[in-house]
């Protein structure tokens, strides 16, 4: 995994998801290492490597059937 980019599961609404961007949130809740909810300020969201990886987990977890959820791209690239 590049630590410079990963991928996180970000409550909808949201900074960082679309209607995040949208609605001018400033706030993230995330999916946390523990399988609940925590503030992406904290830094204990969970990570993954892929978009694929985080929609898998997604599928396993109960919390899908109480929120909606969004992928979210995190971290940068630097330009080659």
């Amino acid at each position: 995994m590049d630590p410079a980019v990963w991928y996180e599961l970000r409550l909808e609404g949201s900074a960082g998801t679309s209607r995040g961007h949208a609605e001018g949130a400033t706030e993230a809740i995330a999916i946390a290492e523990s399988g609940r909810l925590c503030s992406i300020a904290s830094g204990e969201a969970r990570k993954f490597a892929t978009e694929q990886e985080a929609s898998e987990y997604l599928l396993k977890t109960t919390l899908p059937g109480h929120y909606r959820f969004e992928v979210v791209l995190c971290g940068y690239r630097a330009a080659a």
